[in-house]
């Protein structure tokens, strides 16, 4: 059984993970904090594979929320062409990411009160037993965290830390987010 949330309450500066088993679990977590930030005026970035951006999106505009998904309020991007942005031999370069990431925000983000990001981009990166890379990028949105306004929503398939060879992933993966 999930834990009921707040979505309002991450409209805060806050970096932080979840863990899922099922796509439908992650859509719902997914949908509500992605639907409540375009009602309260956020701006919103998406950066998901391409079924979970198709499915979010149908649940968004079956909430009513269709003309925030075709606005200026909401961009969203496919993971692997974003990580491609910014990876130079299977290592997230600074530089790039920042360059990445700051241009999505400045999109979504002028005249908002606040920016909301969803990636999955830390999740394709252990999938591919790359898990360094993984954690040098959640340290990275850490960093770029502390001179931009944003909350980050990360999520991560439970089927991918299983065993203990996992653990120390686990937990430093743990360890980045508040």
């Amino acid at each position: 059984m999930a834990i009921a949330l707040d979505w309002r309450e991450k409209s805060k500066s806050q970096h932080f993970v979840q863990f899922y088993e099922t796509d439908t679990f992650l859509l719902d977590s997914l949908s509500e904090y992605i639907g409540t930030g375009l009602k309260v005026g956020d701006g919103c970035i998406v950066l998901a594979t391409k079924p979970h951006r198709e499915s979010l999106e149908e649940r968004l505009k079956g909430d009513g929320l269709e003309g925030a998904v075709v606005g200026d309020q909401y961009v969203s991007s496919d993971a692997g062409i974003t990580l491609s942005r910014f990876m130079v031999d299977g290592s997230p370069d600074p530089a790039r990411f920042t360059e990445v990431v700051r241009s999505m925000i400045a999109q979504v983000g002028k005249g908002r009160r606040h920016v909301r990001i969803f990636g999955e981009l830390v999740a394709l990166l252990c999938a591919d037993g790359n898990g360094a890379a993984a954690i040098c990028l959640e340290e990275l949105w850490n960093d770029l965290g502390k001179t931009h306004s944003f909350s980050l929503f990360c999520a991560y398939p439970m089927h991918g830390f299983g065993g203990e060879v996992y653990e120390a992933e686990f937990t430093k993966i743990c360890q980045q987010h508040s």
